[in-house]
């Protein structure tokens, strides 16, 4: 029951750091107090996740799965987002997008772009579920280890 958690929480931060980038973006214009917030609350879903899993499992391996899973079902979350808020919701700049424009005659033609170009292939799900498979892996596994050593050596409170 516990790894479907971690995929909903995954799928939940997924959608919420999509529109979270841009409001930082927004706020911030970029720069290195935007890159570290950008990706510091990647540590958010990740930090619960690996050690309830160690905690749970005194496993690092599996913290570090459970890590791996969440980053995973995130990043495949941002990316399905995007293309819900550009087919749903809208965007000023891609309104030929919309479904409302789905009898215009480019209008798969325009998706077949926008999938391969930027949800799915290039800059998208494929190119970013590497970074969150390693990613989420390592970040799992370091979190649960430590949480195991510090158990191990008498320094955690919860027994």
């Amino acid at each position: 029951m516990r790894w479907w958690i971690y995929l909903l929480i995954g799928i939940l931060f997924g959608a919420f750091d999509f529109y979270y980038h841009r409001l930082v973006f927004d706020l911030l214009g970029g720069g290195l107090l935007w890159f570290v917030l950008s990706l510091g609350i990647w540590l958010a879903p990740i930090l619960p996740v690996a050690l309830l899993e160690a905690r749970t499992s005194r496993s690092a391996l599996r913290s570090a799965l459970a890590g791996l899973l969440t980053w995973c079902a995130s990043i495949v979350s941002y990316y399905l987002t995007n293309a819900v808020q550009l087919l749903l919701i809208g965007y000023p700049g891609r309104p030929e997008l919309h479904i409302t424009r789905r009898g215009d005659p480019y209008f798969w033609e325009n998706w077949k772009i926008v999938l391969q170009g930027e949800i799915i292939i290039e800059g998208g799900i494929f190119e970013w579920i590497w970074v969150a498979a390693a990613g989420g892996f390592a970040f799992g596994w370091a979190i649960g280890a430590v949480y195991l050593y510090g158990r191990k050596q008498g320094r955690h409170p919860h027994r």
